[in-house]
Protein backbone atom coordinates (compact mmCIF):
# COMPACT_ATOMS: atom_id res chain seq x y z
CA UNK A 1 0.00 0.00 0.00
CA UNK A 2 1.49 3.56 -1.15
CA UNK A 3 0.30 6.68 1.54
CA UNK A 4 0.75 10.03 0.29
CA UNK A 5 -0.05 13.62 2.42
CA UNK A 6 -1.52 16.58 1.34
CA UNK A 7 -3.52 19.16 2.31
CA UNK A 8 -7.02 18.64 3.71
CA UNK A 9 -6.31 14.61 4.04
CA UNK A 10 -4.26 11.54 3.27
CA UNK A 11 -4.61 10.31 -0.22
CA UNK A 12 -4.32 6.19 0.14
CA UNK A 13 -3.52 3.64 -2.96
CA UNK A 14 -4.98 0.31 -1.33
CA UNK A 15 -4.04 -2.77 -2.71
CA UNK A 16 -6.46 -6.21 -1.96
CA UNK A 17 -4.92 -7.64 1.53
CA UNK A 18 -2.96 -4.87 2.17
CA UNK A 19 -3.38 -3.00 5.57
CA UNK A 20 -3.83 0.43 5.53
CA UNK A 21 -0.78 2.62 6.30
CA UNK A 22 -1.31 6.02 8.14
CA UNK A 23 2.61 7.09 8.15
CA UNK A 24 3.87 9.40 10.41
CA UNK A 25 0.92 11.92 10.52
CA UNK A 26 -1.44 9.56 12.98
CA UNK A 27 0.95 10.11 16.35
CA UNK A 28 0.34 14.25 15.63
CA UNK A 29 -3.43 13.77 15.60
CA UNK A 30 -3.85 11.05 18.59
CA UNK A 31 -3.49 12.66 22.19
CA UNK A 32 -3.70 11.42 25.49
CA UNK A 33 -6.52 10.19 26.71
CA UNK A 34 -8.65 13.26 28.50
CA UNK A 35 -10.03 11.44 31.49
CA UNK A 36 -7.25 9.12 32.07
CA UNK A 37 -8.86 5.97 30.66
CA UNK A 38 -8.04 3.57 28.21
CA UNK A 39 -6.15 5.21 25.29
CA UNK A 40 -7.73 4.63 21.40
CA UNK A 41 -5.78 2.33 19.66
CA UNK A 42 -3.91 3.28 16.66
CA UNK A 43 -5.93 4.08 13.35
CA UNK A 44 -4.00 1.46 11.54
CA UNK A 45 -5.33 -1.13 14.17
CA UNK A 46 -8.62 -0.17 14.53
CA UNK A 47 -8.97 -0.13 10.21
CA UNK A 48 -7.07 -3.59 9.83
CA UNK A 49 -8.99 -5.77 12.60
CA UNK A 50 -12.37 -7.33 13.03
CA UNK A 51 -15.17 -6.62 10.67
CA UNK A 52 -14.68 -3.44 10.03
CA UNK A 53 -11.09 -3.87 8.29
CA UNK A 54 -10.68 -2.94 4.93
CA UNK A 55 -10.68 -6.56 3.25
CA UNK A 56 -13.94 -6.73 4.33
CA UNK A 57 -15.31 -4.04 2.00
CA UNK A 58 -13.43 -6.08 -0.48
CA UNK A 59 -10.95 -2.89 -1.88
CA UNK A 60 -9.34 -3.49 -4.65
CA UNK A 61 -6.82 -2.37 -7.24
CA UNK A 62 -8.00 1.53 -7.20
CA UNK A 63 -7.36 5.00 -5.24
CA UNK A 64 -9.03 5.25 -1.96
CA UNK A 65 -9.62 9.30 -0.57
CA UNK A 66 -9.71 9.24 3.21
CA UNK A 67 -10.34 13.37 3.47
CA UNK A 68 -13.41 12.31 5.85
CA UNK A 69 -11.48 10.32 7.98
CA UNK A 70 -8.48 12.84 8.87
CA UNK A 71 -11.31 15.81 8.93
CA UNK A 72 -13.02 13.70 11.66
CA UNK A 73 -9.23 12.99 13.25
CA UNK A 74 -8.40 16.47 13.35
CA UNK A 75 -11.72 17.51 15.00
CA UNK A 76 -11.32 14.81 17.66
CA UNK A 77 -7.50 15.87 18.24
CA UNK A 78 -8.48 19.03 19.20
CA UNK A 79 -11.44 18.06 21.50
CA UNK A 80 -8.46 16.30 22.92
CA UNK A 81 -6.37 18.94 23.58
CA UNK A 82 -8.83 21.41 24.83
CA UNK A 83 -9.53 17.96 27.53
CA UNK A 84 -5.98 18.13 28.30
CA UNK A 85 -5.47 21.73 28.39
CA UNK A 86 -8.29 21.82 30.99
CA UNK A 87 -6.83 18.86 32.98
CA UNK A 88 -3.54 20.39 33.17
CA UNK A 89 -4.78 23.87 34.45
CA UNK A 90 -7.25 22.46 36.99
CA UNK A 91 -3.88 20.31 38.30
CA UNK A 92 -1.62 23.35 38.22
CA UNK A 93 -4.81 25.34 40.56
CA UNK A 94 -4.78 22.82 42.79
CA UNK A 95 -1.56 22.54 43.15
CA UNK A 96 -1.60 26.52 43.93
CA UNK A 97 -4.41 25.61 46.33
CA UNK A 98 -2.70 22.93 48.25
CA UNK A 99 0.03 25.04 48.63
CA UNK A 100 -1.91 27.86 50.27
CA UNK A 101 -3.63 25.54 52.62
CA UNK A 102 -0.46 23.51 53.65
CA UNK A 103 1.50 27.41 55.02
CA UNK A 104 -1.81 28.30 57.24
CA UNK A 105 -2.30 31.46 55.23
CA UNK A 106 -5.04 33.34 57.02
CA UNK A 107 -8.85 31.77 56.36
CA UNK A 108 -10.52 34.71 54.31
CA UNK A 109 -7.18 34.82 51.51
CA UNK A 110 -7.38 30.89 51.06
CA UNK A 111 -11.10 31.26 50.14
CA UNK A 112 -10.17 34.08 48.45
CA UNK A 113 -7.81 32.60 46.24
CA UNK A 114 -9.76 29.44 45.69
CA UNK A 115 -12.70 31.37 44.17
CA UNK A 116 -9.53 33.65 41.77
CA UNK A 117 -9.04 29.70 40.74
CA UNK A 118 -12.27 28.79 39.94
CA UNK A 119 -13.46 32.37 38.08
CA UNK A 120 -9.87 31.75 35.98
CA UNK A 121 -10.48 28.08 35.63
CA UNK A 122 -14.06 29.07 33.61
CA UNK A 123 -12.50 32.52 32.33
CA UNK A 124 -15.69 33.96 33.84
CA UNK A 125 -16.60 37.64 34.22
CA UNK A 126 -17.03 37.43 38.21
CA UNK A 127 -16.82 34.26 40.63
CA UNK A 128 -17.80 34.05 44.34
CA UNK A 129 -18.36 31.59 46.71
CA UNK A 130 -21.47 31.84 49.11
CA UNK A 131 -22.28 30.12 52.41
CA UNK A 132 -25.44 28.72 52.74
CA UNK A 133 -26.89 30.00 56.29
CA UNK A 134 -30.45 29.74 57.73
CA UNK A 135 -33.37 28.11 54.99
CA UNK A 136 -33.74 30.61 52.28
CA UNK A 137 -30.72 32.37 52.70
CA UNK A 138 -26.67 32.38 51.82
CA UNK A 139 -23.81 35.00 52.41
CA UNK A 140 -21.53 35.95 50.51
CA UNK A 141 -17.61 34.58 51.51
CA UNK A 142 -15.18 35.40 49.07
CA UNK A 143 -15.60 37.15 45.91
CA UNK A 144 -12.97 37.70 42.35
CA UNK A 145 -13.53 39.57 39.01
CA UNK A 146 -10.53 40.31 36.65
CA UNK A 147 -9.38 43.52 36.42
CA UNK A 148 -11.46 45.07 34.13
CA UNK A 149 -14.57 44.40 35.93
CA UNK A 150 -16.03 46.16 38.37
CA UNK A 151 -17.20 44.46 41.18
CA UNK A 152 -20.91 44.96 42.27
CA UNK A 153 -21.27 42.95 45.12
CA UNK A 154 -19.28 42.86 48.22
CA UNK A 155 -17.90 40.11 50.75
CA UNK A 156 -20.51 39.65 53.33
CA UNK A 157 -23.71 40.24 51.74
CA UNK A 158 -26.55 37.88 52.53
CA UNK A 159 -28.29 37.10 49.66
CA UNK A 160 -32.30 35.88 50.04
CA UNK A 161 -32.39 32.86 47.41
CA UNK A 162 -34.97 32.05 44.76
CA UNK A 163 -35.65 28.96 43.94
CA UNK A 164 -35.02 29.97 40.40
CA UNK A 165 -31.41 31.18 40.79
CA UNK A 166 -28.15 28.92 40.53
CA UNK A 167 -27.61 29.01 44.08
CA UNK A 168 -31.03 28.32 45.06
CA UNK A 169 -31.08 25.09 42.94
CA UNK A 170 -27.86 24.24 44.17
CA UNK A 171 -29.07 24.57 47.26
CA UNK A 172 -32.88 22.14 46.55
CA UNK A 173 -30.39 19.35 44.71
CA UNK A 174 -27.06 19.93 46.19
CA UNK A 175 -26.05 18.99 42.41
CA UNK A 176 -24.41 21.64 39.79
CA UNK A 177 -27.34 23.94 37.95
CA UNK A 178 -27.16 26.57 35.91
CA UNK A 179 -29.20 29.46 34.38
CA UNK A 180 -29.10 30.89 31.31
CA UNK A 181 -30.79 34.13 31.38
CA UNK A 182 -32.73 36.19 34.40
CA UNK A 183 -34.72 38.37 32.50
CA UNK A 184 -38.49 38.16 34.04
CA UNK A 185 -37.39 36.43 37.11
CA UNK A 186 -38.68 37.77 39.96
CA UNK A 187 -37.07 39.03 43.10
CA UNK A 188 -35.11 41.73 44.63
CA UNK A 189 -31.91 39.66 44.22
CA UNK A 190 -32.79 39.01 40.80
CA UNK A 191 -33.02 42.47 39.80
CA UNK A 192 -29.60 43.57 41.58
CA UNK A 193 -28.21 40.64 39.75
CA UNK A 194 -29.55 42.04 36.30
CA UNK A 195 -28.82 45.75 37.65
CA UNK A 196 -24.84 44.16 37.65
CA UNK A 197 -24.65 43.24 33.88
CA UNK A 198 -24.77 39.06 34.91
CA UNK A 199 -26.52 37.47 32.06
CA UNK A 200 -26.15 33.62 33.01
CA UNK A 201 -24.50 31.92 36.17
CA UNK A 202 -23.41 28.37 36.71
CA UNK A 203 -22.98 27.48 40.43
CA UNK A 204 -21.57 23.97 41.84
CA UNK A 205 -22.11 22.63 45.58
CA UNK A 206 -18.91 22.47 48.07
CA UNK A 207 -19.47 19.63 50.86
CA UNK A 208 -18.05 19.96 54.12
CA UNK A 209 -17.66 16.72 56.14
CA UNK A 210 -20.46 15.07 53.36
CA UNK A 211 -22.84 18.21 54.16
CA UNK A 212 -23.51 20.96 51.89
CA UNK A 213 -21.46 23.82 53.17
CA UNK A 214 -22.13 26.33 50.28
CA UNK A 215 -21.54 26.77 46.92
CA UNK A 216 -19.72 28.76 43.85
CA UNK A 217 -21.25 30.62 41.51
CA UNK A 218 -19.07 31.74 38.54
CA UNK A 219 -20.87 34.70 36.14
CA UNK A 220 -20.86 35.51 32.59
CA UNK A 221 -21.64 39.17 30.92
CA UNK A 222 -21.71 38.25 27.45
CA UNK A 223 -24.15 35.44 27.31
CA UNK A 224 -24.50 31.64 28.23
CA UNK A 225 -22.89 28.60 29.82
CA UNK A 226 -22.54 25.98 27.91
CA UNK A 227 -23.45 22.30 29.43
CA UNK A 228 -19.46 21.49 29.60
CA UNK A 229 -18.87 25.07 31.63
CA UNK A 230 -21.54 23.13 34.25
CA UNK A 231 -19.63 19.78 34.23
CA UNK A 232 -16.18 21.35 34.40
CA UNK A 233 -17.45 24.00 37.40
CA UNK A 234 -18.95 20.66 39.02
CA UNK A 235 -15.69 18.79 38.73
CA UNK A 236 -13.59 21.37 39.81
CA UNK A 237 -15.47 22.24 43.14
CA UNK A 238 -15.13 18.49 44.20
CA UNK A 239 -11.14 18.39 43.75
CA UNK A 240 -10.82 22.29 45.74
CA UNK A 241 -13.88 21.16 48.18
CA UNK A 242 -10.85 19.62 50.52
CA UNK A 243 -9.25 23.05 50.72
CA UNK A 244 -12.84 24.57 51.71
CA UNK A 245 -13.36 21.62 54.48
CA UNK A 246 -9.84 22.39 55.41
CA UNK A 247 -10.82 26.24 55.82
CA UNK A 248 -14.23 25.52 57.20
CA UNK A 249 -12.66 23.24 59.96
CA UNK A 250 -10.15 26.24 60.79
CA UNK A 251 -12.90 28.78 61.52
CA UNK A 252 -14.97 26.36 63.59
CA UNK A 253 -11.87 26.32 65.63
CA UNK A 254 -11.34 29.43 65.62
CA UNK A 255 -15.01 30.76 65.73
CA UNK A 256 -15.00 27.75 69.00
CA UNK A 257 -11.88 29.31 70.75
CA UNK A 258 -12.83 32.99 70.68
CA UNK A 259 -16.45 32.06 72.26
CA UNK A 260 -14.62 30.25 74.90
CA UNK A 261 -12.10 33.54 75.77
CA UNK A 262 -15.53 35.91 75.53
CA UNK A 263 -17.48 33.09 77.85
CA UNK A 264 -14.33 33.51 80.14
CA UNK A 265 -14.56 37.25 80.34
CA UNK A 266 -18.04 37.32 80.06
CA UNK A 267 -17.92 35.35 83.75
CA UNK A 268 -14.84 37.60 85.10
CA UNK A 269 -17.50 40.47 84.52
CA UNK A 270 -20.25 39.12 86.52
CA UNK A 271 -17.93 37.48 89.34
CA UNK A 272 -16.47 41.77 89.45
CA UNK A 273 -19.97 43.22 89.61
CA UNK A 274 -21.20 40.69 92.33
CA UNK A 275 -18.07 41.06 94.40
CA UNK A 276 -18.13 45.34 94.27
CA UNK A 277 -21.86 45.36 94.82
CA UNK A 278 -22.44 42.38 97.46
CA UNK A 279 -19.00 41.76 99.32
CA UNK A 280 -17.44 44.95 98.99
CA UNK A 281 -20.42 46.70 100.27
CA UNK A 282 -21.25 44.61 102.83
CA UNK A 283 -17.46 44.58 104.22
CA UNK A 284 -18.05 48.75 103.95
CA UNK A 285 -21.03 48.45 105.99
CA UNK A 286 -19.47 46.29 108.67
CA UNK A 287 -16.49 49.07 109.20
CA UNK A 288 -19.06 51.90 109.35
CA UNK A 289 -20.53 49.25 112.11
CA UNK A 290 -17.02 49.04 113.59
CA UNK A 291 -16.11 53.22 113.51
CA UNK A 292 -19.30 53.84 115.73
CA UNK A 293 -18.92 51.09 118.03
CA UNK A 294 -15.16 52.45 118.67
CA UNK A 295 -16.44 55.81 119.04
CA UNK A 296 -19.04 54.52 121.92
CA UNK A 297 -16.63 51.88 123.02
CA UNK A 298 -14.33 52.23 126.42
CA UNK A 299 -10.33 52.90 125.59
CA UNK A 300 -9.23 49.04 125.84
CA UNK A 301 -12.27 47.88 123.62
CA UNK A 302 -11.98 50.36 121.40
CA UNK A 303 -8.19 50.18 120.76
CA UNK A 304 -9.06 46.38 119.85
CA UNK A 305 -12.39 47.99 117.54
CA UNK A 306 -9.51 49.89 115.79
CA UNK A 307 -7.28 46.36 115.10
CA UNK A 308 -10.48 45.05 113.40
CA UNK A 309 -10.62 47.92 111.71
CA UNK A 310 -7.39 47.58 109.87
CA UNK A 311 -7.49 44.35 109.18
CA UNK A 312 -11.11 44.74 107.78
CA UNK A 313 -9.37 47.85 105.58
CA UNK A 314 -6.74 45.38 104.36
CA UNK A 315 -9.49 42.75 103.76
CA UNK A 316 -11.24 45.62 101.75
CA UNK A 317 -8.15 46.21 99.80
CA UNK A 318 -7.12 42.49 98.80
CA UNK A 319 -10.93 41.78 97.17
CA UNK A 320 -10.71 45.17 95.63
CA UNK A 321 -7.20 44.00 93.79
CA UNK A 322 -9.05 40.15 92.92
CA UNK A 323 -11.99 42.16 91.31
CA UNK A 324 -9.38 44.86 89.44
CA UNK A 325 -7.80 41.27 88.43
CA UNK A 326 -10.62 39.49 87.28
CA UNK A 327 -12.21 42.30 85.17
CA UNK A 328 -11.39 46.21 85.97
CA UNK A 329 -14.62 48.03 86.09
CA UNK A 330 -12.81 51.14 84.62
CA UNK A 331 -11.87 48.93 81.40
CA UNK A 332 -15.81 48.42 80.57
CA UNK A 333 -16.24 52.15 81.89
CA UNK A 334 -13.47 53.89 80.51
CA UNK A 335 -11.94 52.43 77.75
CA UNK A 336 -8.09 50.49 77.18
CA UNK A 337 -6.27 53.98 77.90
CA UNK A 338 -7.59 55.03 81.05
CA UNK A 339 -7.29 50.93 82.06
CA UNK A 340 -3.87 51.17 81.07
CA UNK A 341 -2.71 54.04 83.06
CA UNK A 342 -4.54 52.85 86.29
CA UNK A 343 -2.01 49.81 86.18
CA UNK A 344 0.95 52.25 85.55
CA UNK A 345 0.06 53.91 88.58
CA UNK A 346 -0.22 50.60 90.19
CA UNK A 347 3.24 49.81 89.24
CA UNK A 348 5.99 49.89 91.51
CA UNK A 349 7.77 50.69 88.69
CA UNK A 350 7.85 54.33 86.61
CA UNK A 351 5.81 53.06 83.22
CA UNK A 352 5.06 55.41 80.95
CA UNK A 353 2.06 54.98 79.04
CA UNK A 354 1.61 56.18 75.24
CA UNK A 355 -2.16 55.46 74.22
CA UNK A 356 -3.79 58.17 71.68
CA UNK A 357 -7.31 58.57 72.22
CA UNK A 358 -9.64 57.10 69.58
CA UNK A 359 -12.39 54.79 68.48
CA UNK A 360 -12.71 51.83 71.23
CA UNK A 361 -11.92 48.10 69.50
CA UNK A 362 -14.06 45.29 70.77
CA UNK A 363 -14.90 44.62 74.19
CA UNK A 364 -12.61 41.34 73.37
CA UNK A 365 -9.90 42.65 72.21
CA UNK A 366 -9.75 45.31 74.88
CA UNK A 367 -9.71 43.15 77.56
CA UNK A 368 -6.88 40.82 75.66
CA UNK A 369 -4.58 43.81 74.99
CA UNK A 370 -5.59 44.87 79.03
CA UNK A 371 -4.06 41.46 80.83
CA UNK A 372 -1.64 41.32 78.14
CA UNK A 373 -0.21 44.78 79.66
CA UNK A 374 -0.91 43.57 83.21
CA UNK A 375 0.85 40.57 83.23
CA UNK A 376 3.71 42.38 81.45
CA UNK A 377 4.06 44.54 84.19
CA UNK A 378 3.11 42.48 87.17
CA UNK A 379 6.73 40.38 85.50
CA UNK A 380 8.39 43.81 85.29
CA UNK A 381 7.62 44.49 88.75
CA UNK A 382 8.31 41.04 90.42
CA UNK A 383 11.54 39.87 87.70
CA UNK A 384 13.08 42.12 85.88
CA UNK A 385 15.19 44.37 88.06
CA UNK A 386 13.81 47.09 85.78
CA UNK A 387 14.26 51.29 86.47
CA UNK A 388 11.64 51.57 83.68
CA UNK A 389 8.82 50.48 81.48
CA UNK A 390 6.69 51.72 78.63
CA UNK A 391 3.52 50.85 77.61
CA UNK A 392 2.71 51.68 73.81
CA UNK A 393 -0.45 51.40 72.27
CA UNK A 394 -1.48 51.67 68.78
CA UNK A 395 -4.14 51.41 66.00
CA UNK A 396 -4.29 51.16 62.51
CA UNK A 397 -4.60 49.37 59.44
CA UNK A 398 -6.87 47.46 60.56
CA UNK A 399 -4.91 46.16 63.70
CA UNK A 400 -4.54 46.90 67.33
CA UNK A 401 -1.33 46.65 69.30
CA UNK A 402 0.09 46.81 72.54
CA UNK A 403 4.00 46.90 73.47
CA UNK A 404 5.30 46.75 77.09
CA UNK A 405 8.91 47.40 77.15
CA UNK A 406 11.47 47.31 80.02
CA UNK A 407 15.00 47.40 80.50
CA UNK A 408 16.02 45.07 82.97
CA UNK A 409 17.84 41.92 82.83
CA UNK A 410 15.26 39.78 80.85
CA UNK A 411 14.72 36.10 80.80
CA UNK A 412 11.49 35.97 79.52
CA UNK A 413 9.85 33.02 77.47
CA UNK A 414 6.17 32.15 76.85
CA UNK A 415 6.68 29.22 76.21
CA UNK A 416 8.02 28.02 79.60
CA UNK A 417 4.21 28.19 80.48
CA UNK A 418 3.26 31.01 83.15
CA UNK A 419 0.98 33.94 82.60
CA UNK A 420 2.47 34.38 79.49
CA UNK A 421 1.57 30.83 78.02
CA UNK A 422 -2.01 32.00 78.69
CA UNK A 423 -2.59 35.52 77.35
CA UNK A 424 -0.51 33.85 73.81
CA UNK A 425 -3.14 31.24 73.75
CA UNK A 426 -5.87 34.27 74.18
CA UNK A 427 -4.66 36.34 71.61
CA UNK A 428 -4.53 34.11 69.39
CA UNK A 429 -8.08 33.13 69.54
CA UNK A 430 -8.92 36.35 68.84
CA UNK A 431 -6.61 35.60 65.45
CA UNK A 432 -3.64 37.52 66.52
CA UNK A 433 -0.02 37.11 67.83
CA UNK A 434 2.12 37.45 71.19
CA UNK A 435 5.81 37.78 70.74
CA UNK A 436 8.76 37.91 73.25
CA UNK A 437 11.86 39.18 72.85
CA UNK A 438 14.26 39.09 76.05
CA UNK A 439 17.81 39.90 76.03
CA UNK A 440 20.16 41.52 78.62
CA UNK A 441 19.45 44.81 77.93
CA UNK A 442 15.65 44.18 78.38
CA UNK A 443 12.23 42.49 77.34
CA UNK A 444 10.15 43.63 75.13
CA UNK A 445 6.16 41.85 75.19
CA UNK A 446 4.46 42.41 71.92
CA UNK A 447 0.69 41.42 70.83
CA UNK A 448 -1.25 42.20 68.02
CA UNK A 449 -4.83 41.39 67.09
CA UNK A 450 -7.14 42.03 63.94
CA UNK A 451 -9.86 44.62 64.78
CA UNK A 452 -12.68 42.54 63.44
CA UNK A 453 -11.15 39.84 65.95
CA UNK A 454 -13.42 40.19 68.89
CA UNK A 455 -16.68 40.94 66.18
Amino acid sequence: MEAEGREGGVHLAAKPGAAVGMGARVPELLGPHPRGGRPEPPLTARLSCGSDSWEDHGVGEHTVHAEPVSAQLAIENERLQRALRARLSEEQALRRVATLVARAHEPGRVLTRVTEEVGRHLNADTAAMARYDAPGWATIVALWSPPHVEPYFTVGRQIDLSPQTALGRVRATAAPARVDSYAGMPGHFVSEVRASGIRATVAAPILADGLLWGAFVVSSRSGPWSEEAEQRLGVFAELVAHAVASVHTRLKLKESRARIVQAADDARRRIERDLHDGAQQRLVGVLISLRLAARAAEPATAAALERCIDEQLAALAELRDLARGLHPAVLAERGLPAALEMLAARSPVPVVVRAPAGGRPAPALETALYFVAAEALTNVAKYAQASAAEVTLACGDGWAQITVADDGVGGADARAGGGLRGLCDRVEALGGQLSVTSTAAGTTVTARVPLDGGA
